[in-house]
């Protein structure tokens, strides 16, 4: 049993004493006497090690970033104050699980205890606070009520397709976003498409565009402007997950197993922590984001649950016809009022900026066009009453079957497929989210709202797909359309638009194939899969493509296993020549008008053009489809080797100076605040130098952006397998870090874990925590004594 440092604190806000033990990995695991006080004692470890990351998010969620940060901020304010929520705060509580307020008060004490304890000490403050010249900010309860989140990309599709309409291609979008199950997009009735543009989403834009850090400059005064913005969109990144669960009868343990590798942008702190609470009756380990109370996918003493994106179509598009004076707008039932508001924006070292935001009984008004009399309203799921998304994680953590499971994500907010397992052996899948019943309008483009577009209540749960102890012996999710050949559309639309299925194709391939039990080491090691169909594809395009003997990079080819391997240079080939083959098609077959709308093709459809080539391409389809694979791979080789050229790669006996895929497709993480920060700190405020396997399409998830940047920017930064015996076991590995700043001795260190994949035990039991803890924080009620020992 290891000697943990321990530090007694006294606390306002608890009822007894607490303890908060860090393991070796940086790993907060919190004892308590009480629930409640289990829930402060995870805001307050996410104080402790994540306090910048936690103190940024509020202030977006809230609309406070301008009074940090300065006047090119207000935007992102006003976007987060228009989406608040509106309604009463005390009947908005009382719509949730009883549990969850008393939860979300101790959550929020303990995030407020931590900061009170930096405000009366600041020597003590993050690096990046003290750099800024600015202190972390108190939370309020109800916080976690107003602030609504978005981050949906189906508003872009819908200006993206009446762009495209206008401009007489909306054919075109068919490749851009294939539909399932297959849908033809039609203009509703009485939309004049011209209605609505690009600039109609300026605002809305700042709720989802990153955060501008890397273009803030400081003057000699310490005021921050931005600097000019620059701008590339990924070619195949979308945010999204892997997960899935085996029944006890195909695994080698003879209990259910549960895997799952959640997926977001990278970024120097880790999008997740990983969180350990218990009292009396309770305990969960998992992650989670750091500003939201609970764990996302995690297991307690009964069960196991997991998660993937499930891409509900939760948003819409209305379009206002103004009266003369812009204070109502016409609707099937009459004119309708439009109510006004006025708030006050503080800016650092500036006067308040007053906005004005509008509203209507369809939702905040995002963009006015009144020489036109006309308006876009924002109509979305989770503005509606009791859409608590950032509490939605609580009620799951207390289920112990799968009954009490399905009950406590019956009223979930954001679209989630829920994986889950448990101690008795059986497994569930449970798709679960608010989706808009939409009887006369499919979701695809906006809508005027003079017209009988209404939405009539949300889907129920029974009503969305799930299965439980299915036959085959498992069930998989990976963002893609889950539905079965006869799911009734026109009955049920959840979404149209879904996630590349690649990954999921894989891992059904590899599970259907299961020649043997499956142990718990062979689900972690499909998490690390990195075959690639989309290659296989290619390569056999290749082999048959007309005037193959002319092209020198063919052999080079031949032998390689499709597998996107970092040591491979074959594999850093074919990423060349994949996105050089989206880049090239996309010209071929994008009208001019529509070029800079079209920005990227989904990749099923530039495969499915170079498989069936069409008119599209040319009076000689298959012609020009063998000379583009031919082309872009000789542009592809000449682009690798200038690559190694820079990289100072060897020539080989052909003397090409390939270098490997992990060399381009390196997991660079950098602090947003760098340029402002000590030069000691700033030296290790990121870290690079480990090249990744993988791509944005296998189930080893890293993405990439383009052509002009290889670097990794996403995936997979948690990823866990968990045996549902008792007490649960579970592997995982998380990075780049546990800690917040730099110079927290847990910011970076477990990099090379994490991308080397060594899998690190989620310690679970009391004995386990106390022989691993590497120092402990004892919490005592501020009425109580306490000293450091």
């Amino acid at each position: 049993m290891t000697t943990a440092h321990a530090t007694v604190l006294q606390v306002k806000g608890l009822s007894a004493a607490l303890t908060i033990s860090l393991d070796k990995s940086g790993v907060p695991h919190i004892q308590a006497q009480t629930v409640e006080d289990a829930f402060f004692g995870q805001g307050y470890s996410a104080a402790y090690l994540r306090l910048w990351q936690l103190d940024l998010n509020h202030r977006r969620q809230v609309g406070t970033l301008s009074e940090a940060f300065g006047p090119e901020f207000v935007k992102f304010d006003q976007i987060a104050k228009l989406l608040m929520f509106r309604g009463s705060i005390e009947e908005e509580w009382k719509k949730l699980d009883p549990k969850v307020e008393g939860i979300a008060s101790a959550f929020v004490a303990g995030i407020n205890a931590r900061v009170d304890e930096l405000l009366a000490d600041p020597a003590q403050l993050p690096a990046e606070f003290v750099a800024l010249g600015m202190l972390p900010g108190r939370w309020e309860k109800d916080d976690l009520l107003r602030a609504r989140v978005s981050t949906s990309p189906n508003i872009q599709a819908e200006v993206r397709r009446c762009i495209l309409a206008t401009r007489g291609h909306l054919d075109i979008d068919a490749l851009v976003h294939p539909l399932e199950p297959d849908w033809i997009v039609k203009l509703p009735a009485g939309l004049d498409p011209s209605w609505v543009t690009r600039e109609d989403l300026e605002l809305l834009n700042h709720r989802i565009a990153p955060l501008p850090f890397e273009r803030l400059i400081q003057d000699k005064n310490g005021q921050l402007a931005l600097a000019d913005e620059i701008f590339q969109p990924d070619i195949d990144a979308r945010n999204g997950s892997n997960a899935w669960v085996i029944s006890p009868a195909l695994t080698s343990t003879g209990r259910a197993l549960l895997a799952n590798d959640p997926h977001l942008a990278f970024g120097m702190p880790s999008p997740r922590m990983v969180t350990h609470l218990s009292a009396p009756g309770f305990n969960v380990t998992g992650a989670g984001p750091v500003w939201r109370p609970g764990v996302q996918f995690g297991q307690n003493d009964r069960i196991a649950f997991g998660r993937t994106d499930f891409q509900i179509d939760q948003e819409d598009l209305y379009v206002l016809e103004l009266t003369q004076n812009a204070t109502h707008y016409k609707t099937p039932q009459g004119d309708l009022p439009i109510e006004r508001v006025t708030e006050s924006i503080k800016v650092r070292n500036q006067s308040d900026v007053k906005v004005e935001l509008a509203f209507c009984e369809l939702g905040p008004l995002v963009s006015e066009h009144p020489e036109q009399n006309r308006a876009i309203v924002l109509r979305a799921a989770w503005l509606q009453p009791g859409a608590a998304v950032n509490l939605e994680y609580v009620p799951k953590l207390f289920a112990k079957n799968w009954a009490e499971f399905r009950a406590a994500i019956r009223h979930a907010v954001w679209g989630t497929n829920y994986m889950y397992a448990d101690v008795e052996g059986n497994i569930g899948w449970q798709s679960a989210g608010r989706v808009p019943v939409r009887p006369n309008h499919d979701g695809l483009m906006p809508v005027p709202a003079a017209g009988d577009f209404p939405w009539i209540g949300i889907l129920p749960l029974e009503e969305m797909p799930w299965e439980f102890n299915p036959a085959r012996g498992w069930i998989a999710s990976a963002n893609q359309m889950p539905f079965p050949e006869d799911w009734p559309v026109r009955e049920r639309r959840i979404s149209f638009e879904w996630t590349a299925n690649d990954r999921h194709r894989r891992i059904v391939e590899v599970l259907s194939g299961m020649k043997e039990k499956h142990t718990p080491q062979d689900s972690w090691n499909l998490q690390l899969d990195v075959y690639s169909a989309r290659a296989r594809i290619l390569m056999d395009l290749l082999l048959n493509a007309e005037g193959l003997q002319a092209i020198n990079e063919r052999a080079f080819l031949f032998d390689w296993d499709c597998k996107i391997l970092a040591e491979s240079k074959q594999a850093a080939l074919y990423e060349l020549w994949f996105a050089t083959l989206q880049r090239e098609v996309r010209k071929l077959v994008t009208p001019q008008q529509v070029a800079t709308v079209v920005v990227a093709l989904h990749p099923h459809a530039v495969l499915g053009l170079l498989q069936h080539p069409d008119r599209r391409l040319g009076q000689e389809p298959k012609q020009v489809r063998d000379a583009l694979l031919l082309n872009c791979l000789v542009m592809a080789s000449e682009r690798l080797n200038s690559a190694g050229v820079k990289l100072g790669v060897a020539s080989d006996f052909l003397g090409r100076t390939y270098p490997s895929w992990g060399q381009l497709h390196d997991v660079a993480l950098s602090h947003p605040l760098k340029k402002f920060l000590p030069a000691d700190l700033a030296a290790i405020s990121g870290v690079s130098g480990h090249g990744s396997a993988g791509d944005g399409s296998t189930v080893y998830a890293r993405w990439w952006v383009g052509l002009d940047n290889t670097n990794v920017t996403g995936g997979s930064s948690f990823r866990a397998v968990a045996d549902l015996k008792q007490p649960p076991e579970a592997i995982a590995s998380f990075g780049a870090g546990q800690g917040g700043s730099p110079g927290d001795p847990h910011y970076r260190d477990l990099y090379d874990h994490w991308l080397d994949n060594e899998p690190t035990p989620l310690l679970f039991t009391n004995e386990q925590v106390q022989s691993q803890a590497v120092s402990v924080l004892r919490l005592t009620p501020a009425a109580l004594s306490g000293q450091a020992s």
